[in-house]
């Protein structure tokens, strides 16, 4: 396989469907998904009216599980460490993935094997589908990513197989901020990163995000302490080099755009359109 897609799941299967035909519909690549619920009410017959809907054919597969897990990244983990994909990535239930976006993905570790983690450009948009805002995504600084915040969207995040053959698993003490944590590790064992510049993925603001909540300020803050305190002691450098850098690098630039994704009826993809649309995200200061 070319890639292996994985997906922690929980009460979300109507977000669920959308995601897993954002995935069965790409085109041009071979691709696992690996649906790892963590105990849905319904998940049984929602995974035969997936089959029905997307069944396997040759050059994508889907494998929905639904067991007790340890939280979401744990969920992850364990689709990891069964993933058969060159390159992995994970998307969330309210996520999806743009058309042609993996095999672009794929295309671009073809052309540099040196590269080992691919970051897209992500659209965020409402409950509705509706665009927010774009965030163009930057190769994220160390210090930055471990005292500040994280950067990039997960749902534009991909990356070579060896990174969970070396151990780059997600820490499951924490239950919000794994990601944050994890991209130190990969920042600090030097892994070659790039930004691909293109859109990749959506991330849906539904007002649900685990990253708003008291639990991720918490370990948000647990993270911050485990940074050297000479990195703690800059943080308002730290910031501003990060917002310079994506100024300079043309990620604080307004982008007329449209995008198909899919909605709650799964009729197809639905077209959208935004005109200069914004790369500031409202409501979220830190992500300037």
């Amino acid at each position: 396989m070319d890639l292996t897609i994985v997906t922690p799941s929980f009460g979300q299967l109507n977000y669920l469907a959308c995601c897993i035909a954002s995935v069965a519909d790409q085109e041009g690549i071979t691709v696992e998904h690996l649906v790892r619920d963590g105990g849905t009410p319904g998940f049984d017959a929602f995974s035969k009216k997936m089959a029905d809907q997307w069944p396997d054919r040759p050059g994508y597969r889907r494998r929905m599980v639904s067991e007790k897990d340890g939280g979401m990244y744990d969920a992850i983990n364990r689709g990891m460490r069964e993933a058969s994909g060159k390159i992995c990535a994970y998307l969330n239930c309210d996520e999806q993935y743009l058309p042609g976006a993996l095999s672009m993905v794929r295309s671009k570790f073809e052309a540099d094997p040196s590269v080992e983690v691919l970051l897209g450009d992500v659209i965020v948009v409402g409950a509705d589908g509706s665009p927010i805002c774009l965030r163009k995504m930057i190769k994220p600084g160390l210090a930055h990513t471990w005292t500040c915040h994280f950067g990039a969207l997960t749902a534009g995040i991909f990356f070579r197989r060896h990174l969970i053959d070396e151990g780059l698993l997600f820490d499951i003490s924490f239950r919000v901020v794994s990601d944050a944590e994890w991209f130190v590790r990969v920042l600090r064992a030097g892994k070659k990163i790039q930004a691909l510049g293109q859109r990749t993925s959506t991330f849906m603001e539904s007002g649900e995000n685990l990253g708003l909540s008291v639990a991720a300020k918490s370990e948000r803050v647990r993270l911050n302490r485990s940074a050297p305190i000479c990195y703690r002691g800059l943080t308002p450098v730290w910031i501003l080099w990060h917002r310079l850098n994506r100024y300079f690098k043309g990620a604080r630039r307004a982008e007329s755009l449209q995008y198909e994704i899919y909605d709650s009826t799964l009729k197809g993809r639905k077209l959208y359109r935004a005109r200069q649309l914004r790369t500031t995200w409202p409501g979220r200061i830190w992500w300037r």
